[in-house]
C-alpha cells in the first residue's frame, strides 16, 4: 500500500483495529492517543505516535493520503490541514465539513458502520490466523449491562467493551 495513514484514537476499539489492519496491509500508521496509551500505539502497530494532550499533530504531521477519525471534534475539524491534495478524510464520530474537505481538494466521508457477514467472516479469519488483535477494554457480566454501557461512553477507554452472555467460565 505505502500510503501514509493518520488514525485518531489509536488505542481505542475501532481505532485500535484500524492501526493493525493499516499496518498489516503496508501503510505508514501515525496514530495520535493520550500519553499512557502511546506504547500501545506502537505495539498495535503505529509506526509514529502523537501524544495528543501535549502535541498539536498539525504541528508535527504532513502530507498523509488518509485520515481515519474516530473521535470528533477538534481533532477532525484541524485533520483537512494535514491531508494531501486528493487525500481521503473518513470519520466515524461526527460528519466532516464539506466546505473545507472542498476548499483542499480532498474528499470527506462520515461513515456509519452496518453489519456485514462476509466481513465480520474475514475479520474473524484474521483473528484466527492472529493478524488481528482484538483489544478488549473490560468484560461485563449480562447483568451489568447497564455499566457496560457507561464504560462505553467513557473517553478513557482502551479497546472494546464486552458483554459475556454465556455463565461460568465457558
Amino acid at each position: 500500500m505505502g500510503q501514509r495513514v493518520l488514525i485518531h484514537g489509536a488505542v481505542g476499539g475501532v481505532g485500535s483495529v484500524a492501526v493493525q489492519l493499516a499496518h498489516g496491509r503496508g501503510a505508514h500508521v501515525i496514530g495520535t492517543a493520550s500519553t499512557g496509551s502511546l506504547d500501545i500505539a506502537r505495539r498495535l502497530g503505529a509506526d509514529e505516535v502523537v501524544d495528543h494532550k501535549t502535541m498539536r499533530f498539525e504541528h508535527i504531521v504532513d502530507e498523509v493520503d488518509l485520515v481515519f477519525d474516530t473521535v470528533g471534534g477538534e481533532a477532525l475539524e484541524r485533520s483537512p490541514a494535514v491531508l494531501r491534495r486528493g487525500g481521503r478524510l473518513i470519520s466515524i464520530a461526527s460528519k466532516p465539513s464539506q466546505e473545507r474537505a472542498a476548499e483542499r481538494g480532498i474528499t470527506a466521508i462520515y461513515f456509519i458502520v452496518e453489519p456485514n457477514r462476509a466481513q465480520l467472516v474475514e475479520i474473524t479469519k484474521l483473528v484466527d490466523n492472529r493478524e488481528l488483535e482484538p483489544t478488549v477494554d473490560e468484560v461485563f457480566a449480562l447483568k451489568d449491562g447497564r455499566s457496560a454501557f457507561a464504560r462505553s461512553l467513557d473517553r478513557g477507554h482502551r479497546g472494546k467493551v464486552v458483554l459475556n452472555v454465556i455463565d461460568g467460565d465457558a
